[in-house]
């Protein structure tokens, strides 16, 4: 999985902490503590105009693994634009709680509509463009490659799906509210299992690599003149092992294996070890 999943869900689960644990614990405790109406309100706003920066990151790094799992980059100008979008739209939440705060110009109620919409529009747009993401641009991966891609991107628009519904929901039942969190914490460990349940399918067999694999090694490396250094890192990259490791191995510094792997790339012309290791075992 790429590391880009990882970073997705460090930022996703410190804003639900913050943001909506954080927040609910805090208007529990200003309840007993027999505090107005309005600083609860406000103490909630606030909580969640915070975390706003850690959710647009979160969501930023989940199509950024969508665009991985393709073996694609997310552009420049949609990096751009995406956080031109979210900074301009920060400005103007903080203007209106700041206004409804302090000055008490406008109704809490108004705002926290416009805060549920908005966060329902945001998952929603996010997610099922993952979704058709996974789905139109998986053609050229392998089978297996493709296969995961889509079930990752159909498993968070079911995730969408579910966690909006719950939340336009909240106010049905006092229970709505927590199936929320519990969805909103917990769906993101399964793709995590099913990543395990791939490796173990598809990439188990990097550590005992096929017994003819020296021999298309051989071919390879004459077919691209690839050097024997170079040819004792691709070894090791099709045994699955990191960077580090392939430096500790051949002792060598960091930088050198990094500067290796980088011409292995120019002289084959593929863009990561996936498909070094699919190019090696295609032939």
């Amino acid at each position: 999985m790429p590391s880009s999943f990882f970073n997705y869900l460090v930022f996703l689960y410190i804003f639900a902490a913050y943001s909506l644990i954080g927040s609910g614990i805090l208007e529990h405790l200003f309840i007993h503590m027999r505090t107005d109406p309005d600083t609860i309100y406000s103490a909630r706003l606030f909580a969640i105009l915070l975390g706003i920066p850690l959710l647009v990151l979160s969501k930023y790094m989940l199509l950024r693994c969508m665009a991985e799992l393709l073996l694609k980059k997310v552009s420049i100008v949609f990096t751009i634009i995406y956080f031109s979008v979210a900074v301009v739209a920060f400005i103007l939440y903080g203007i209106f709680v700041v206004r409804l705060t302090r000055f008490e110009i406008g109704e809490y109620q108004v705002l926290v509509a416009v805060q549920r919409w908005v966060f329902t529009g945001l998952m929603a747009g996010i997610y099922t463009t993952a979704f058709l993401i996974s789905l139109f641009l998986s053609g050229k991966l392998v089978q297996h490659e493709r296969s995961f891609a889509r079930v990752f991107g159909l498993w968070y628009f079911l995730f969408m799906i579910l966690t909006c519904s719950s939340f336009l929901l909240d106010e049905v039942h006092e229970v709505v509210p927590y199936i929320f969190v519990i969805i909103f914490l917990s769906w993101h460990l399964i793709p995590i299992l099913f990543l395990n349940l791939y490796l173990e399918k598809y990439h188990g067999q990097t550590a005992s690599v096929r017994e003819d694999f020296e021999d298309l090694l051989t071919s390879f490396s004459e077919e691209f003149e690839i050097s024997k250094r170079e040819r004792e890192v691709i070894q090791l990259i099709c045994k699955g092992l990191s960077n580090q490791e392939i430096s500790d191995a051949l002792f060598i510094s960091l930088q050198t294996v990094k500067d290796h792997i980088h011409r292995i790339f120019v002289k084959t012309g593929v863009k990561n070890r996936v498909q070094l290791t699919n190019l090696i075992r295609s032939r």
